[in-house]
């Protein structure tokens, strides 16, 4: 019998039997090991140098679909597994990290988890199977210069024409706007009733007349993101993604489809501390010896250690509960704030390590420059997917019962 990309990799068996979860791991570190993109991309870059790189990261989405490694929580009808478990979710992403390869497009998964949730028929014939084969790649159109942490505030409007919609407003901070084929779109459709009500999700083609996109250079030196003008926007009444007014069901149930990828991030931060660790290790004195061998960075390290260890209990236990469908309202701005915090923490103890020091020797030089990079990346995890100041009004408010300020 002819061997299969899911028997070779431990990929879970399309025909009624299993594997255990160590060997499905085992399976995705060869599969990681043979097929993800050779080349490097910083921390926190997410869009293609050029052609070649996204060729490359097409086919790499498209080969861990076909793997049944992504999409393997989906329906059966659309190539998903029935014996799919959502833990494999969580050790694709660990071991993604671990190998430092490119993680799948969070644009992605959020767009499939709305179509298959709020799709038509139409819409998810259309869509999904261009999603598998890595021929879309999607972006989020939400965010606005006015309305970020508070998007019910939004102020794009889609005015419906006896034909369709007209869409005319500005959105910014749109991640991989430069180079998707399909965007989803949330659009003030009623101004006359609560702000969360008037708003719908629409599907819209990237490459339509009307969109301008222009890419944000940042401090990093890479345009990650991207302002997205909408000038007359024309959209058929079959772009509307769910009910009209129904927008703010749609992208909430979406952005809360990836929090079972939230265990992942303790695996980054526990290769942080190791980073951390190498780095001490390699940074030397102006006698050559290393800082590590420093009391007080011993200490520093300790303590680090010890927070990245409540932070990887606090995470596994905001994971347990969402494998169990038992997860407070409040669990995801918990685990994100702890995550992104700390994050940023270990990059300051980075950077003050580099201060102390007089040089790093040559062996350091790549976990030197992993650091510089991690560090300007550091602050836009507490901005994005919610900004801090706003998850810590939501756990005040949902965790601990305090009034809203």
């Amino acid at each position: 019998m002819a061997t299969t990309i899911d028997d070779r990799h431990g990929g879970d068996d399309r025909h009624g039997g299993d594997v255990s979860d160590e060997a499905f791991r085992a399976g995705v570190r060869d599969f990681i090991a043979e097929r993800a993109p050779r080349f490097r991309m910083p921390e926190g870059v997410r869009v293609p140098a050029g052609t070649d790189e996204e060729q490359a990261i097409r086919a790499w989405l498209r080969g861990l679909y076909e793997a049944g490694y992504l999409g393997a929580g989906w329906p059966a009808e659309w190539g998903g597994n029935p014996h799919h478990r959502p833990t494999r979710d969580l050790i694709l992403m660990e071991e993604l990290f671990r190998a430092r390869a490119y993680r799948p497009l969070d644009q992605v998964m959020l767009a499939s988890h709305a179509i298959l949730t709020f799709g038509s028929d139409a819409q998810k014939r259309a869509y999904l199977p261009r999603i598998r084969s890595g021929e879309h790649v999607w972006c989020q159109l939400f965010s606005e210069p006015g309305a970020g942490s508070d998007l019910a505030s939004l102020r794009t409007r889609a005015e419906p024409d006896g034909a369709g919609y007209v869409v005319t407003g500005q959105k910014v901070w749109c991640t991989d706007g430069q180079w998707a084929d399909q965007g989803m779109l949330l659009a003030r459709t009623d101004p006359t009733v609560d702000r969360h009500a008037g708003l719908t999700a629409f599907v819209v083609p990237m490459g339509s007349p009307g969109i301008t996109v222009r890419p944000i250079r940042e401090m990093t030196g890479h345009a990650e993101f991207c302002e997205v003008f909408l000038d007359e926007l024309r959209l058929d009444p079959e772009a509307v993604l769910g009910e009209v007014g129904g927008g703010w069901k749609v992208i909430s149930s979406g952005l809360a489809s990836e929090r079972a990828f939230v265990g992942a991030n303790a695996v980054q931060l526990e290769m942080m501390y190791d980073d951390l660790v190498a780095l001490a290790r390699h940074a030397r004195l102006a006698d050559g010896s290393p800082l590590l061998g420093r009391e007080d960075v011993q200490v520093t390290l300790a303590g680090v250690l010890a927070r990245v260890e409540a932070a990887r209990l606090v995470v596994a236990d905001t994971v347990r509960r969402v494998m169990r469908d038992e997860e407070h309202p409040s669990d995801g701005a918990v685990a994100k704030l702890v995550y992104t915090e700390l994050n940023v923490e270990l990059c300051e103890r980075a950077l003050e390590l580099l201060a102390a020091a007089s040089w790093v020797d040559d062996e350091g030089r790549e976990v030197e420059r992993r650091w510089y990079e991690a560090f300007l990346w550091s602050r836009a995890l507490t901005i994005s997917g919610g900004a801090s100041e706003i998850l810590r009004g939501i756990v005040g408010r949902q965790l601990l019962g305090l009034p809203r300020a």
